[in-house]
Formats: structure tokens, C-alpha cells, sequence
């Protein structure tokens, strides 16, 4: 016990020493004024208040050299200038220091000291003002007035055996709806990941179908990484949600054998953390979470987060991060090393997260997120592995609101997630090394070629501006020229009609008016108005384009960078011919080809496109609407014309003879109207289809791009087609049986024209 009392008494007798260092300098003086007469200062004429005045400005300006040079000569034996700016450096960083102004009280002498009473206000983004009141400072007459400096001239209450520290207390984050409150991303979800043993499965190609299925990714991707590992090694594949893993429990038991077990290599394990519905259904609209970057964080600390925060990095998850985060309850105290709290300098209340509710439809999005996934994976033999990727969007024909937003490669949102159980230098590698980009959100950030999906413009110029009247009857043949009969001459002797590209080729289509026209996809036709359109004005083609919504952004600016398209007015009228067949200077995006879609449908209806509808839970009393049907514009469209371009559309998914989307749409137990399109490129064609549906009272507006893979009514109609089966309810038609043979190039129309004269 003796013993105990004399190792406290040392203790207490050292920290008195220390203690006496910093405090030798300040030393407290009675309340009373003592008066004392002010001591001759041979080397200044600087009053005390004004070198006071110096120091603070020089802080504010955070001149730490400054500030240094006015200190005491005892107080540089205690502190090296470095020392002196590590302190305030440090404490600036906590306190997200951005200026600080000082009121003083008064001015009193003891002797040859000076004792200075003054307030200070320290402005804080974070924290706001900071008062820190009753302060005092002693100055000493060394040529001039000196501060006896210590670290309670930073903060009262401060020395070397504290820290400043803030700190944030942030609640549970909020969730994402789908727009009947049903979830996609929730917080405090269960992620399932999946392990396989390959020297387990009763047979791998069947396991790789059942995985490829249940996570969504490419089978491709599946065997790499299936080759990593030796049969009889226990490895890691994939993460699932609750939905995923109890829809596909039995078939990953039957077909890989991954069944949960005891002990730590059970094949399926499991974790709570957010979680995003169906394996990320909607990744590129939601988002997800992650740790706050490197390069970022000064920004997030002045909004009272730490590094080990996450933060939304993409989508929803990032442009809502204050509603779906809240904003934290800050505290900033001075702390002893032992962690007792010395004072509490500020603290600000935080507001609670708020959910945030979007108008994604959650049964189409995982339809469409799956058809594209399923397509892939069944064409692998054929476009399957040449393709870049793509996307499809759909919007509410009658309110803009977008119902599904699918973009392809998508990725899993929970491999950025700290609590995952990825191997995240491999996942990380798979991601970033291809080539299409799997992060980019091709439905707005990338534009493409549209081919034959922009002769909706073209066939709606040339019928309103009469151009061509509505009964007026084209010859289509295999060959156009355009040489000797306009204003200008095509740079081009002679053009080709798609159909010649085809095996066969199949006959010409022959005599058609502006609707037969759209529906057989008359190249000839379009490359007819494309020269009168540029003859009658060289701008008119563009106006409408732009009338339409082409050449700008459609404003879902929320989900990230939105591409604005490409819309340049032809400069010839050799230009003018290619861009109204959708090839040459015209480049758009999947969620404006909805849009225009959506126009076409709807009479001229423009209604703003938007994914956000609300914000707070579904039902709750803070339930708030912030975006709702907002009706941009009305546009002054021709009627006649625009009843000739509904009718081209309807007749390319009925017409036996022209429709080049017939034996998709056929047979369909629905009526829909579409527009195929192939859009010609440096590799592989790109594919598009635009469609409205029902064709009596259009409900939904759905445009769909896979890059560099075939036509348009051999890819991603069929995809549309899926989707709808599944959406309405009927029995799927089977994705074409050619996808499973090799790949057969498209011609090109240079090709095309070549063999076709050398067989003349």
C-alpha cells in the first residue's frame, strides 16, 4: 500500500512539472484590475491590443509564420515553429477552421507583463461560430511585446496532453423504394455469399448455367473465374440478396452442392448490411455505397464525416446522400489523453435520414435487368461475347415517369460494400479491365448511332413540312441515286437499300407510301427525303430532332453524367442523306430514343422524364412529393403526319410482307408498335428497337441498344419481346434458336453494293 502511494505521489509530481511548463507562461492573475502603469518598450511603439490584433488577423490568414515571430522567446524553448504549426494545423483540421475574429475586453499590467481579456468567434463550416470566451493572454516587454504562448491560446481548456476531436453520431441510413414502396436498397438486409467446391458438383456446366441465373453474370466471367482455383479448393463466387437466394436455393443445392453447413467453410454464408434487391437490378440508377475516397475526404470532413464513413458513390445513393444519410449529431471536445472529456466546444443537432422513393416499376426492372442478362448468356456462341453492351429504358407514355432503366454490364452494388466477402482485388480487377465498362450508365452517358430508329424523324419532316403526301407512292428497290437529280450533288454515285445486305437477298420491297415505308425500313425512301428535307431548308431536318427531345439531355441528371447526344446541322447534302437513315452526324442515347417514343405515342404530350418521386417512407406522415407528372411542353406536331408515323410503327410488328419486326411481334397476344433499327459502324452493327404499347391506348414507351452485335430485329426486339411476355403476364417467346450457332458478320452497304454490281 506504501508502496502504491509513494509511485502516485511521483506521478502527480510529474504531471506537476509538466503541467507548470505551459502554465509558468499564463500564469492566472485576480479578477480585480491591478492597474499597474504600462512599462517603457524601447524597441515599438506597438501597443499590447495591437499585437493582439496582428496575431488574430495573422490566424485568420493562417500565417503561421507570422504568428510565430510574435511569440516569446520562452515559449520557443518549449515549442519548435514546426511544432507550433503541427498545433494549430491539427486543431484547424478538427475545428474545419475558416477564420476567427476577436472582441477584446481589456488591458492590465503586473510589473513588466501585460494581461490581455479578450473573446474570439472561430467561423466553422461544420460547426458554425464557436465562441470561446473569458480568454486571456500574457504578453512580456522582450523589443518589443511578446506572447507568452501556450496551447490555451488556441482553444481554453487546451495543452499537450489533449486533442481536439470531433465526432459525428449518424443514424441507420435510409432506404430506396420502387415506386410501390417495395425495396431496393435496404438497410440491415441479408447478403448471402455463395462458395463452390468444383470437385463437389455433380456436373460444372450445369452449376455454371444455375449461377449465371442466379447472380446474373456472364457465364464467361463464371468459368475465369472457376479457372483459378484447383477442383478440390473451397472459393469464393458471388453475393446474393434474400429474394435471389431463396428463388434459387434448391437449384444451387441440386446443381453446385452449395448448401449452408456448420462451422467456417459452409458454402453459404451470410451477413446484415445494405443490401440492394435482386443482385442490383437497378445498379446504375440506385447506386451504392462505399468508402469515402482518399482525394475526398478533406471535403466530406467539413460536412462532419471521418474516414471510416461510407458514403454514396453513384446514382441515388450519391446525388440523395443527404436525405438518405441524414445529417449527423456533430460534437467537437476537448479530450485527455486517458479519453476524459475536458470541455464541450460546440455540437450541432442533425436531422434524421429520409427514404427516398423512385418510380422504377420493381417487377419490370427485374424482368428487364434479367432478359438482357439471359440474352447474353444465350447468345454466347453467336453476338454473345462481341457485343459492348448496352441498355433499355421505359417510360410511362402518359407522365414521363421512368418505369425501368437497365444498363449492360451492370455490376453487384455490394462489391463496393466494406462488410463484403468479395476477393475485392479480383472482382476489382474482372471490373476494371472490361472493355465495356460495366460502371458506365449506357443508357444516358453513352450515345450511339441510332440507324433506322431515327427514320421517325425523317418520315415526320418530310410528312409535315409535304414533303411527300401520305398516299404518294415511292418505287423501293435495292439501289438509289441521287446524282443529276437535286440542287447538289451526292458524294455518293449510288446507295443501297438495307435488304440487300440480306442473304438472298430477299426481292425489293417495291412501291410503298410514307407508312410502308417506315415499316419496311426503306432505305431509298429515307435517302429521298433526306435531299428534298436539306433542299427545302438545311436546318429543317434538325428541327425537328430537336423538337422531338434529340440533341440535350433528357434531364435524369440524378443517375450521374447524361450525354446530350450529337445533332449537328448537315453542312451538305451528301450529310443530310446519311443522317436521315440515322448513320453520318447523329448520335443519341437510349433514354432520348425513349423519350421520343414516348412523344410519338402520346400526340406531343412532353412530359418531363424523372425517377424521383418522393421523398420519406411510403406511407408515413413525411411521405413528400418532390417531383410529380410536370407537363414541359405541348407540342405542335402534325396531326396527319403524326398519324402516318403511328401508323409505319404499328405495321412494322403486323405487316407480313414489310414489317421487319413481324416474326417477332406476330404472334403476339398484345397489339405494339415499333421501329427496328440497324445502325451500320466501324465493327459489329449496332442493334435498336423503340416501341409504344398497347397500340389503342399506349401505356408504356421502352427503347432498347446493344452495341456491335446484329440488327435490330434480331436482338434486342426479341429482348423487348421477352420483357413484355413476362410483364403482362403470357408465356415467353423463346430467345431465337440462331443465337446458340456462330456468329455470321453483317454486311456493310459498300460490301453489299460491290457484290451486287459484280453480279449485274
Amino acid at each position: 500500500m506504501l508502496g502504491w502511494r509513494i509511485g502516485a505521489l511521483c506521478l502527480c509530481i510529474c504531471l506537476f512539472c509538466l503541467a507548470g511548463c505551459e502554465s509558468s507562461l499564463l500564469q492566472q492573475v485576480s479578477p480585480a484590475s491591478q492597474n499597474t502603469p504600462p512599462p517603457d518598450v524601447e524597441s515599438t511603439s506597438a501597443q499590447p491590443e495591437e499585437v493582439l490584433a496582428a496575431f488574430i488577423a495573422a490566424w485568420s490568414a493562417q500565417d503561421f509564420a507570422a504568428m510565430y515571430g510574435q511569440i516569446a522567446s520562452r515559449s520557443r524553448a518549449l515549442f519548435t515553429q514546426a511544432q507550433f504549426t503541427d498545433q494549430y494545423t491539427s486543431a484547424h483540421s478538427s475545428l474545419r477552421f475558416a477564420g476567427v475574429e476577436h472582441q477584446l475586453q481589456n488591458v492590465d499590467y503586473q510589473g513588466t507583463t501585460a494581461v490581455l481579456r479578450y473573446d474570439i468567434a472561430i467561423d466553422s463550416p461544420t460547426f458554425g461560430v464557436i465562441d470561446d470566451t473569458g480568454r486571456v493572454m500574457r504578453m512580456l516587454p522582450e523589443s518589443g511585446w511578446k506572447i507568452a504562448w501556450s496551447p490555451m491560446d488556441i482553444i481554453h481548456g487546451m495543452s499537450s496532453r489533449t486533442r481536439l476531436i470531433p465526432s459525428a453520431d449518424f443514424p441507420s441510413r435510409a432506404d430506396i423504394y420502387a415506386s410501390d414502396g417495395s425495396p431496393l436498397a435496404q438497410q440491415g438486409g441479408s447478403i448471402y455469399s455463395l462458395y463452390a467446391v468444383q470437385d463437389d458438383m455433380p456436373g460444372i456446366e450445369d452449376c455454371l448455367a444455375t449461377l449465371a441465373a442466379a447472380t446474373r453474370m456472364e457465364i464467361n466471367t463464371l468459368r475465369g473465374i472457376f479457372a483459378d482455383f484447383l477442383g478440390e479448393t473451397r472459393f469464393h463466387i458471388a453475393e446474393i440478396d434474400q429474394s435471389r437466394f431463396d428463388n434459387y436455393r434448391e437449384a444451387l443445392a441440386q446443381d453446385c452442392n452449395i448448401t449452408r453447413s456448420e462451422g467456417a467453410f459452409s458454402k453459404v454464408r451470410s451477413y446484415i448490411s445494405r443490401s440492394y434487391y435482386g443482385q442490383g437490378i437497378a445498379a446504375h440508377a440506385v447506386g451504392y455505397i462505399g468508402p469515402i475516397p482518399a482525394d475526398e475526404l478533406e471535403r466530406w470532413q467539413a460536412r462532419g464525416y471521418a474516414s471510416g464513413n461510407v458514403i454514396g458513390r453513384a446514382g441515388i445513393e450519391a446525388t440523395y446522400e443527404n436525405v438518405l444519410a441524414g445529417n449527423p449529431q456533430r460534437f467537437l471536445r476537448i479530450v485527455e489523453t486517458g479519453g476524459a472529456v475536458i470541455r464541450e466546444l460546440a455540437g450541432t443537432t442533425g436531422t434524421a435520414p429520409r427514404s427516398v422513393t423512385l418510380t422504377l416499376d420493381r417487377k419490370m426492372q427485374d424482368i428487364v435487368a434479367q432478359a438482357i442478362a439471359d440474352a447474353v448468356n444465350y447468345a454466347q456462341p453467336s453476338w454473345g461475347p462481341l457485343t459492348a453492351g448496352g441498355a433499355i429504358v421505359a417510360l410511362d407514355v402518359n407522365t414521363g415517369a421512368v418505369l425501368a432503366l437497365a444498363s449492360y454490364p451492370s455490376f453487384d452494388p455490394q462489391l463496393f460494400n466494406p462488410d463484403t466477402e468479395y476477393r475485392i482485388t479480383a472482382a476489382l480487377q474482372r471490373l476494371n479491365s472490361d472493355g465495356r465498362s460495366p460502371l458506365t450508365n449506357k443508357a444516358l452517358a453513352e450515345q450511339y448511332t441510332p440507324g433506322s430508329v431515327y427514320k421517325i424523324v425523317t418520315a415526320l419532316a418530310a410528312g409535315s413540312e409535304g414533303i411527300w403526301a401520305g398516299d404518294e407512292i415511292f418505287d423501293c428497290a435495292y439501289i438509289w441515286q441521287g446524282r443529276g437529280r437535286f440542287s447538289f450533288d451526292d458524294a455518293r454515285e449510288s446507295r443501297t437499300d438495307w435488304r440487300l445486305l440480306e442473304p438472298g437477298p430477299p426481292p425489293p420491297t417495291g412501291p410503298v407510301n410514307i407508312a410502308q415505308a417506315l415499316a419496311a425500313s426503306c432505305n431509298p425512301f429515307f435517302y429521298e427525303m433526306g435531299a428534298l428535307l436539306f433542299e427545302r431548308d438545311s436546318n429543317l431536318q434538325v428541327k425537328y430532332a430537336e423538337l422531338l427531345g434529340l440533341g440535350r439531355p433528357t434531364g435524369l441528371g440524378a443517375l450521374g453524367i447524361e450525354a446530350a447526344g450529337e445533332l449537328a446541322p448537315p453542312r451538305e447534302g451528301t450529310e443530310a442523306i446519311n443522317n436521315a437513315i440515322g448513320q453520318g452526324s447523329v448520335g443519341v442515347t437510349a433514354a432520348q430514343m425513349a423519350q421520343l417514343t414516348m412523344l410519338i405515342a402520346n400526340g406531343g404530350a412532353f412530359w418531363q422524364p424523372y425517377i424521383v418521386s418522393h421523398i420519406g417512407r411510403p406511407g408515413a406522415p413525411s411521405y413528400e412529393i418532390v417531383n410529380e407528372p410536370m407537363l414541359a411542353a405541348q407540342l405542335e406536331l402534325d396531326g396527319d403526319a403524326l398519324d402516318i408515323v403511328r401508323e409505319g410503327m404499328c405495321l412494322v410488328t403486323t405487316d407480313r410482307d414489310l414489317g421487319t419486326a413481324v416474326r417477332v411481334f406476330g404472334d403476339a397476344p398484345y397489339s405494339i408498335c415499333g421501329k427496328t433499327g440497324t445502325a451500320e459502324t466501324l465493327g459489329n452493327p449496332h442493334s435498336w428497337f423503340v416501341a409504344f404499347a398497347p397500340r389503342e391506348e399506349p401505356e408504356i414507351a421502352i427503347a432498347g441498344v446493344m452495341a456491335h452485335s446484329r440488327e435490330g430485329s434480331e436482338v434486342v426486339a426479341p429482348m423487348i419481346r421477352r420483357i413484355l411476355d413476362d410483364y403482362w403476364g403470357y408465356s415467353q417467346k423463346p430467345y431465337p434458336d440462331w443465337w446458340q450457332e456462330p456468329y455470321n458478320p453483317v454486311k456493310t452497304q459498300s460490301q453489299a453494293l460491290a457484290e451486287f454490281l459484280a453480279d449485274s
